[in-house]
Order: C-alpha cells, then structure tokens, then sequence
C-alpha cells in the first residue's frame, strides 16, 4: 500500500478548488439531475427490503466532501454479496435494466431512465475488514470501517457512503493489484482530497 506521507494533504476546501480549477464545477445540469434521481431510486428500492448500498467512486467522495463537485460519468454502488441475487431481482423490479457487462461474482451493471450505474459486492472476513473474493479482485482488502452507518450528504440529503479511509485503501492499493492498472490523473487528485479528508479527520481524533 502507498504511504500517505508521499504527498502533503491539503485542506478539503484546497482540494475541492482544486478539482473545480480542472473544469469540474458543481453546477446542477441535467445529467447530474437525473443521476441523483437514479441514486435516490435505487436506495429507496433496495432500502424497501432492507439492504443497505453505499456509494464509491466519484459520487462517493462528493458524499464525504458534503456536495457535488463535478459531473461524473457513472454510479457506483457497494452491496454485501449476501444480498447480491436479491438486489437484482428487486432493482429489476422497480424499473431498472440489468446488463451482462460484469462477470456476475464481482457486479451487475444496470441502466435506469438512460443513466447507468453498477453494483459491487463485497464479503465481511472474520477481523473485521472487507474484501472481494471472488474473481480478479481478490487481492483488494478494505479496512474494517470501510462501510459504516455513518452517512455522508449528497445533494443536502443524508445518504450512505463507503467511508474516506476504505476509498482511500481502494485507491492506493489499485496500481499494486495483480489486476491494476497505473493510476489516471484523476485518480491522482482524487487522492489528493482522500489524503486531505483523512488528515482533517486525524486532527479531530
């Protein structure tokens, strides 16, 4: 895993002016609208048969900063694996459109209303931390926090988010996976607000 000492953290508010300065504003367009519409239906529907989906990835850490920061290209979802086949059956149901894009021991790619989002499973281990063990991924481990009942803010809604440290270990961990690839410069800065996050939270403690 790559030290968080290899590059200063900055504050949370440096981060975000610095994601904006890349072109990525926080204005509400249409495709933003209609994400946060797919993101809303989706929990409603699964939260209907009490199964719980945090968000990762770029909507993920908007969820931590507490707004929205860019526009992103998709949704992301991590899901217990106990509740994998159900979860498909139920987002089915209520409207959404599952793909065979994934191989279905890692996720399910689906469309709602010309929007895409996935779901990813995840398996509890016995210390605590998290995993993927099935399928390429196996090597990716998540610390015991990484998916918690602390809710992050979207949209100034209350909503379940994978926490800074497990985003954090998911990002640093992904060049070293046998599967990995380097990372992409918004990988970079994405780290940048993780590390930021994580230090701001350190000085709380």
């Amino acid at each position: 895993m790559v030290s968080r000492s290899l590059s200063p953290a900055p504050t949370v508010a440096a981060a975000v002016v610095e994601r904006q300065a890349l072109g990525e504003n926080g204005a509400m367009n249409e495709r933003t609208g209609a994400q946060l519409h797919v993101i809303k239906a989706v929990i409603s529907a699964l939260a209907a048969v009490d199964i719980s989906a945090w968000l990762f990835g770029g909507w993920g850490l908007d969820a931590r900063i507490g707004r929205i920061t860019r526009e992103h290209g998709d949704i992301e979802f991590w899901l217990e694996r106990v509740n994998a086949g159900r979860s498909q059956a139920v987002l089915v149901g209520a409207g959404a459109t599952a793909l065979t894009t994934q191989p279905p021991e890692e996720s399910c790619e689906f469309t709602w209303d010309g929007v895409d989002f996935s779901t990813a499973y995840f398996d509890r281990q016995p210390d605590g931390s998290f995993s993927q063990p099935h399928g390429r991924w196996s090597d990716w481990l998540f610390p015991p926090d990484s998916f918690g009942d602390e809710p992050g803010t979207l949209n100034g809604a209350p909503i379940l988010a994978m926490s800074v440290a497990g985003m954090l270990a998911m990002k640093e961990q992904f060049p070293q996976l046998r599967n990995g690839r380097p990372w992409r410069q918004k990988d970079i800065d994405d780290l940048k607000i993780l590390r930021g996050l994580a230090a701001e939270a350190d000085a709380q403690l």
